[in-house]
C-alpha cells in the first residue's frame, strides 16, 4: 500500500530547506481553517480531490500548513498548502521534497518535527535505497535538513508511515522479520534521546496478511490502521484497536460503514485538535453517476470523480462511538 513521480530537483538532500514561501504562488483560493470547508459529521465527506491521486494528510499544530502526498508516475511527492490572511495558497512541492520519491508526512504535536518516508539515498550511499523513515526539524517558518531515523527503527527491510504519540512512542509499518506475515505494525517506546527496540504488536493488531499505515492516538489510547482481512467491505479497510488497562492493545475491530467502503480506505490522520479524522479513499462521491456522453466520460476521467485516491474526512466522534461499543462488550 505504499507507492511513489519523476519530479525536478527542488532542494538537494542535506541542505537546509528555506521557509515556506507564502507569497510566490497563485492567488489564495479558500478561506477558513480547513480550506474554507465546514466540518463534517459522522458520515465521511470528500475533503480534497483533484485529477491527481492524493493521500497522507498532515497538519501543523496551528492548522496553517497542510501537507499531503501525491502519487503519480510511480513516484511520490509531498505537497504543501499554506494559509495566509487572504486564504489558502495553491499547492506546491514541499521545500524538502521533489528530487526523490517521498510519501506519508506526519507532523508532531509540538510542531518541532515532520516525519516522512523516502527512497532518497542514506548517508554514504551513492544511490536511492528502499523506503526508510526520515525526519526534518522545524527551522523558523521553514524546515531544516532531513535526517534518516537510526537503526533499529530503519532496517535492511522497508519502513513506512511513521506516527508518534505526544510522549514520543513511534509506530510504523515494516516487512522486517519477526512479524506475523507480510507488512506488520511495530511500535518503539522512547528511550533517552532515541527509541528502544521496536516491538511487533502481535495478533491483536497483526495477521498473516497485510497491515499498513497506522495512526497512533496522541495519548496512545488507540491505533487506527489499514488491513486486508476476511470480512472486510472492499479492497482494504480501516481497523481500530484500543489499549487495555495493561497497556497492550485489545483485538482490533473493523471501523465499519460508513467510514469504510467497497473501495480501499487507508492512511488515517487526525486534526491537531483531535476533532476530525482524515483518511484516503478511492471511493466515489455519493452523487457520482455513470457518464452518459463522451464529454462526461472525459471530464470524469480528469476530475475528482475518477475513482483515484482522494482525501476524505469525518468527525472523530466515530472513534468515541467505537470506544463506547468496545467498552460495552467487555
Amino acid at each position: 500500500m505504499h507507492r511513489s513521480l519523476s519530479i525536478v530537483l527542488v532542494l538537494a538532500v542535506g541542505c537546509t530547506a528555506p521557509p515556506v514561501d507564502r507569497t510566490d504562488a497563485p492567488a489564495p483560493t479558500e478561506v477558513g481553517p480547513r480550506l474554507g470547508q465546514p466540518p463534517p459529521g459522522t458520515v465521511p465527506e470528500l475533503f480534497l480531490a483533484t485529477a491527481l491521486a492524493e493521500r497522507d494528510t498532515a497538519w501543523t499544530p496551528d492548522s496553517a500548513e497542510l501537507y499531503h502526498s501525491v502519487w503519480e508516475g510511480g513516484r511520490g511527492v509531498i505537497v504543501v498548502r499554506t494559509r495566509g490572511p487572504e486564504g489558502w495558497s495553491a499547492p506546491g512541492f514541499a521545500p524538502f521534497s521533489g528530487e526523490h520519491s517521498d510519501l506519508e508526512p506526519f507532523v508532531t504535536a509540538d510542531g518541532a518535527w515532520l516525519y516522512f518516508i523516502s527512497k532518497r539515498p542514506l548517508p554514504g550511499e551513492p544511490g536511492p535505497g528502499d523506503w526508510n523513515m526520515w525526519r526534518i526539524p522545524r527551522a523558523g517558518e521553514g524546515w531544516g535538513a532531513p535526517e534518516p531515523l537510526p537503526a533499529p527503527l530503519n532496517s535492511e527491510h522497508e519502513e513506512f508511515y511513521p506516527s508518534l504519540t505526544t510522549a514520543g512512542e513511534l509506530c510504523f509499518t515494516s516487512d522486517r522479520p519477526g512479524g506475523l506475515g507480510g507488512e506488520d505494525i511495530w511500535c518503539a517506546a522512547p528511550s533517552g534521546d532515541g527509541w528502544a527496540e521496536p516491538v511487533n504488536l502481535g495478533p491483536s493488531v497483526n495477521t498473516p496478511g497485510p497491515e499498513f499505515n497506522s495512526l497512533v492516538a496522541p495519548d496512545g489510547s488507540w491505533l487506527i490502521f489499514g488491513s486486508v482481512r476476511p470480512g472486510d467491505l472492499g479492497g482494504g479497510d480501516l481497523h481500530i484497536a484500543f489499549r487495555g488497562p495493561d497497556g497492550a492493545f485489545l483485538p482490533a475491530v473493523n471501523m465499519g460503514e460508513p467510514v469504510n467502503s467497497a473501495a480501499l480506505d487507508y492512511c488515517p490522520a487526525l486534526s491537531p485538535d483531535g476533532s476530525l479524522l482524515f483518511f484516503t479513499s478511492s471511493r466515489l462521491p455519493a452523487d457520482t453517476g455513470p457518464p452518459t456522453t463522451y464529454a462526461e466520460l472525459e471530464a470524469a476521467a480528469a476530475g475528482p470523480g475518477n475513482g483515484r485516491d482522494n482525501l476524505w474526512w469525518v468527525s472523530s466522534e466515530v472513534i468515541e462511538d467505537l470506544r463506547a461499543g468496545a467498552a460495552a462488550s467487555e
